[in-house]
């Protein structure tokens, strides 16, 4: 296999260490690994025991203890060391994983600041709306690439949500609370384009799985209510 070699008297199981793939976003949740794809915008639930292994794969191969996830699981060494060759080798076959640490993102593109009246906001909604219908992948990229002058004075946050919320009463298509994605890329890009440094947060749930997304500004949830959140840990910021 590529890659794997014996090593040391254990004879666990060495890999380069790997990485999570630049379009890729993870988390632990109830000790499982929820994946989202950021590309297509689809998720993926792995249970204990792959979660387990993917973590050891993100460490450097000195520090993995393959011994400590056999006791764990109540098998044994070789057992492990197969499942995790395995393992590894089917989240390299499709892109999960990489040899390589990824490079950082593009960085934000600074754009003049628009004028963050109603018509804007309805306009920032209903093209948020088309282009998912095109596209998670392309519509998530482009609605928080750009950012605006952050420099005083602004219009207050409250001020501009209230605005937003006009606006988005008066969109035709809303499917409440479903439309949390393109209500909150949307607003996300208000509220940059009027010069404030907002960030959209993706965030799961299991048992049963959900998904939500928000928004935040300076690590506040704008036009949520926190408790409602308590549930959902953020698997993607943006």
């Amino acid at each position: 296999m590529d890659g794997l070699e014996r090593c040391g008297v254990d004879g666990l199981v060495s890999l380069p260490r790997l990485f999570c793939a630049p379009l890729l976003r993870c988390v632990t949740v109830s000790n499982h690994l929820v994946l989202l794809d950021v590309s297509a915008g689809s998720y993926d639930v792995v249970d204990q025991v792959g979660a387990a292994m993917w973590e050891q794969l993100l460490r450097e191969p000195d520090d993995r203890d393959l011994a400590g996830v056999a006791g764990e699981f109540g098998v044994s060494l070789a057992v492990v060391e197969s499942d995790f060759s395995t393992f590894a080798a089917e989240q390299r076959a499709v892109g999960r994983l990489v040899s390589e640490c990824p490079r950082p993102g593009a960085s934000r593109k600074l754009v003049p600041r628009e004028r963050p009246t109603i018509w804007r906001a309805f306009r920032e909604r209903a093209s948020a709306q088309r282009e998912l219908q095109r596209g998670f992948g392309a519509a998530y990229a482009r609605r928080t690439a750009w950012v605006a002058d952050s420099a005083a004075p602004r219009i207050a946050v409250d001020q501009l949500v209230q605005r937003f919320r006009t606006a988005d009463g008066l969109f035709p298509a809303r499917e409440a609370p479903l439309d949390c994605l393109p209500r909150s890329l949307a607003l996300t890009r208000f509220l940059r384009l009027a010069g404030w440094p907002a960030e959209h947060v993706i965030g799961v749930a299991l048992h049963p799985f959900e998904a939500h997304a928000w928004v935040e500004v300076d690590g506040a949830a704008i036009d949520e209510n926190p408790a409602s959140l308590h549930r959902y840990t953020p698997i993607a910021r943006a």
